[in-house]
């Protein structure tokens, strides 16, 4: 989420009121590769590659062009088996916006096994496109509160909560825990980050 926040910094002021997600996305991870690929990077990026619009092999049934794509994948390189963070972003602009955060096609691809169905984590960014960041997180909180059993919320939690992130540069993040509707695979906990692009 560091390097998201990075990038979403050097992007800058450009006005990225009515830009599509993909659009957003795209300019995010080209950034983010810059970043990771300057001289004087910090070495915890040299081996962290991140990747736009991935296809995702977690859904059997769901084969070539019919695959999901999530919208930005982090890749930890090295021998072995590469740990992965999977994100998925969603335009936080209109009235039916905390929908489609909560929906079938962004916070519930997590809790299917559509998206990160090997990894206890992974991440929502939603990009602010209307009103501001505080906004739109106390209407993704009521709109989390309505929805704690659509949502498989974790037993014992009340609310998503401010997440313990260990570098505070990276500003205002929220946590929540899931229990994934596919059996074998356990809970998730998801990350939350607000990006004002406006």
């Amino acid at each position: 989420m560091l390097l998201i926040v990075r990038a979403h910094e050097a992007i800058g002021s450009k006005d990225l009121r009515g830009a599509e997600e993909p659009e957003i996305t795209g300019l995010l991870v080209e950034q983010a590769k810059e970043l990771a690929e300057e001289e004087d990077a910090e070495d915890w990026l040299e081996h962290l590659e991140v990747i736009d619009d991935q296809p995702q092999n977690d859904l059997p049934d769901k084969l070539g062009k019919r695959r999901p794509r999530i919208d930005i994948e982090f890749v930890r390189t090295g021998r072995g088996r590469r740990a992965r963070f999977h994100v998925e972003a969603k335009r936080l602009y209109r009235s039916d916006s905390v929908g489609e955060y909560f929906g079938a096609g962004g916070i519930e691809m997590f809790l299917s096994g559509a998206y990160a169905a090997q990894w206890p984590w992974s991440g929502m960014v939603g990009y602010v496109q209307s009103d501001d960041k505080g906004t739109w997180l106390a209407a993704l909180s009521a709109g989390f509160s309505t929805r704690k059993n659509k949502l498989s919320v974790c037993d014992g939690q009340p609310n998503w909560k401010k997440a313990k992130w260990p570098d505070s540069s990276v500003g205002e993040v929220h946590e929540s825990c899931h229990v994934r509707t596919q059996e074998g695979l356990g809970k998730i906990e998801i990350y939350h980050l607000m990006l004002e692009f406006q």
